[in-house]
């Protein structure tokens, strides 16, 4: 298992640094599974393992139609600050599936059991949000992360409120992967908050299978972009 991943870094690397030197500019699609194969001489494991990585930091999406394209926006030097290992995206792989399963159903509860407390604090952190993704050098990271766990809190329910708080650790790093990578794409940022504001209003107006749909579009578009092929 240790040598697989030493192999999918590697590839995800020289993806990378062919990305970064413009062979693979940005929009541009990338070559097949078969053709990387191919061309690295390895199995496709790796090869989707590598791709899974890239995919999992915002820097190649896959389309409908099938292939992998660069994204429009790729942050300069991500070869410096690339220190992914495969096992971050294992993990990020699993965090969002239990975000699936747990915060549709913390939003309806949330909807059912807030306090004005509860919402005034998801009010504040909502328009952090909103400023956050307005600014140019700011990743809505923090906002992100205390909009889910505030919902989490106005569950009033402690085994909610206990896997949130052990989790946190990984949630933050995950959302600081994934949310660099929208800075500079706006129309990107303005779907994204207003996803968040969807989900604060339903719960706002004490509508929990709202709040709770609006819980699964968010974290269905969320995936379209992580982990769609994987």
């Amino acid at each position: 298992m240790a040598e697989k991943e030493k192999i999918s870094q590697r590839i995800s690397r020289e993806l990378l640094a062919m990305i970064e030197s413009g062979q693979f500019p940005p929009s541009s699609k990338l070559p097949t599974e078969m053709e990387l194969v191919q061309h690295f001489g390895v199995s496709r494991v790796p090869i989707r393992e590598a791709l899974s990585v890239l995919r999992a930091m915002g820097i190649i999406s896959s389309q409908q139609g099938g292939g992998s394209y660069v994204e429009e926006f790729v942050p300069s030097s991500l070869q410096q600050q690339f220190h992914i290992q495969q096992t971050d995206a294992e993990n990020m792989k699993y965090l969002f599936e239990m975000r699936k399963i747990l915060e549709p159903e913390a939003a309806y509860l949330a909807a059912l059991r807030r306090t004005p407390e509860h919402l005034e604090q998801m009010r504040v952190v909502t328009k952090q949000l909103e400023d956050d993704f307005v600014s140019d050098d700011r990743t809505g990271q923090e906002a992100d992360f205390e909009f889910h766990r505030l919902i989490i809190q106005a569950t009033q329910n402690p085994i909610m409120i206990y896997m949130m708080e052990n989790l946190a650790s990984l949630y933050r790093r995950t959302l600081a992967i994934t949310l660099k990578q929208n800075i500079g794409l706006k129309r990107k940022r303005q779907v994204l908050y207003k996803e968040h504001e969807s989900i604060y209003l339903a719960i706002e107006a004490e509508e929990p299978e709202l709040a709770k749909v609006q819980s699964i579009i968010h974290l269905k578009n969320v995936e379209k972009k992580l982990y769609l092929n994987l």
